[in-house]
């Protein structure tokens, strides 16, 4: 489970991203609790809480579960190794690259035993690769085939480009996995969710903003959103309510009661 510090620098990071991608610059943004922050936006204080979609499934007895266990123990396991590996790659004194790794659908949380083992040839990949006289290098598992690279087990691909600077070398994991579509049931549920602690929220805010993410990096929250979504579906009761897809860049904003289209 997240710690409370993790879980808010998330949050921080996915909204600053969303603020970004839609022109917003408040003039401060405070940490919060309910909700998760305050923002000073055009002499106002807006109050907005951060929430995560993820994908739903049916377990054996056909009951809905919020979100696919399995799939957070495999993101977290490849967290974990993605982290591993940048650590070693670092700390040999290798110039600074952004990568991202694609890992296969083979890996399971039975691997968290070999997350140094794994750790390692993805850091050694990554070295051979920086040494190359290009910006940006890849690595497909089918290049090695005959070769028999272990690697190639738990990961299918590698991007990696340099970057000028340490803070700028974000290593990523990334794991095939199915789409889901995004309806407007579930996305009310996630509004009703937050709704029931709005009165709590407005005592904070002069105005509340729900901002509901899907991180399309992630497996377990790999949504699509229609072109024909159907607007008038949703009941909102917040000022503004956003669906952000980072790492798609979709975006539906929602006023009170009625919804429009972002961009």
């Amino acid at each position: 489970m997240e710690s409370n510090d993790k879980k808010k620098r998330r949050e921080k990071f996915l909204l600053d991203r969303f603020l970004e991608h839609q022109g917003i610059t408040p003039t401060r943004i405070d940490p919060g609790e309910s909700p998760d922050f305050l923002i000073a936006l055009d002499g106002r204080t807006v109050g907005i809480e951060v929430t995560e979609v993820f994908i739903q499934r049916c377990n054996p007895e056909a009951r809905l579960l919020p979100e696919d266990p399995l799939l957070q123990a495999i993101e977290s396991l490849t967290a974990l190794i993605v982290d591993k590996a940048r650590e070693i790659y670092f700390d040999a004194n290798n110039p600074p690259v952004l990568s991202q790794i694609l890992f296969t659908n083979r890996i399971t949380p039975k691997d968290k035993r070999k997350v140094d083992q794994i750790a390692k040839l993805i850091a050694d990949q990554i070295q051979s690769m920086s040494r190359q006289d290009s910006e940006g290098f890849d690595w497909t598992s089918r290049e090695d085939e005959k070769e028999e690279n272990a690697l190639s087990e738990w990961v299918s691909f590698i991007s990696a480009c340099r970057v000028p600077e340490l803070r700028f070398a974000r290593w990523s994991p990334n794991r095939a996995g199915l789409v889901s579509t995004l309806t407007p049931a579930r996305l009310q549920e996630e509004i009703d969710k937050k709704a029931s602690r709005i009165n709590a929220y407005k005592k904070r805010a002069e105005e509340t903003w729900l901002l509901i993410v899907a991180d399309r990096t992630r497996s377990s929250q790999k949504f699509s959103v229609m072109p024909d979504f159907p607007l008038d579906s949703i009941s909102n009761p917040f000022a503004k309510t956003f669906y952000y897809g980072y790492g798609s860049d979709e975006v539906l904003s929602f006023e009170a009661m009625k919804l429009q289209t972002g961009v």
